[in-house]
């Protein structure tokens, strides 16, 4: 699905990554309508598995009030396939 990316590449915590995720509105059940969205990796889970946060505010909900640092953002399990590396420039935008 995302061969650009090699099967066997690592991440390490708190890198900023696109994580392949369902934006707001989209099917959850037909990953055609998914997107590469910004997250940071939190930790690896299995060989090739990582936790990731994904950081797109309108996908958070507020656990305390609406400040950025009270909200909420949902964390997925992806594999080498689904992540993708990025430059702190690519970041940036």
């Amino acid at each position: 699905m995302h061969s650009q990316d090699a099967p066997n590449r690592h991440f390490q915590e708190d890198d900023q990554v696109l994580v392949w995720f369902p934006p707001k509105d989209a099917n959850t059940q037909d990953r055609d309508t998914w997107s590469w969205l910004p997250g940071t990796v939190l930790t690896q889970c299995a060989p090739d598995e990582w936790c990731v946060i994904v950081e797109v505010p309108s996908l958070s909900c507020p656990d305390h009030g609406d400040a950025p640092e009270n909200r909420l953002y949902p964390l997925c399990y992806r594999d080498a396939t689904e992540i993708r590396a990025v430059t702190p420039h690519d970041w940036e935008r």
